[in-house]
């Protein structure tokens, strides 16, 4: 006796310029954090428009990806973009919070905590326009035999 079930399916897939989009930030994102330390990734000019970016980088970067990264798989899963919305709520009070009360393994900075909170609206900006333009229905799902 054979069983049929669903094959586990994704409920929206992304159009390739969003995909393209998500990927090519997520390396910017990355290619920020790497650049903390000398080397290629370092943008001299970067660092003259904004002096001390490298400093507080990382907690843009993180928050970014944190973000972007599962917020994208919910979004494509069939979550609500209410749900992302909020957890780029959370993930930016968390920020706020430990780097404003919380000194465990750092020091109490509020430049950090605002470079995560910009990270967060970034992503949530990001995550907003492809929920809103990006995705497309995914075809049904067929059954195994």
């Amino acid at each position: 006796m054979t069983t049929t079930r669903p094959l586990p399916t994704l409920r929206f897939l992304p159009h390739p310029l969003a995909a393209a989009l998500h990927l090519a930030l997520l390396a910017a994102a990355f290619a920020l954090f790497m650049g903390r330390k000398p080397g290629v990734f370092r943008s001299d000019t970067l660092a003259g428009l904004l002096p001390g970016v490298y400093t507080h980088i990382s907690n843009f970067s993180i928050s970014y990806l944190l973000l972007a990264g599962v917020g994208y798989l919910w979004l494509m899963a069939g979550a609500t973009f209410r749900l992302v919305a909020w957890a780029g709520v959370a993930l930016a009070t968390v920020n706020v919070v430990y780097e404003t009360w919380i000194p465990v393994l750092n020091t109490r900075d509020p430049v950090d905590a605002a470079y995560g909170v910009v990270g967060t609206a970034l992503a949530a900006a990001v995550l907003g326009l492809v929920a809103r333009y990006g995705l497309r229905p995914a075809p049904a799902a067929r059954t195994a035999e």
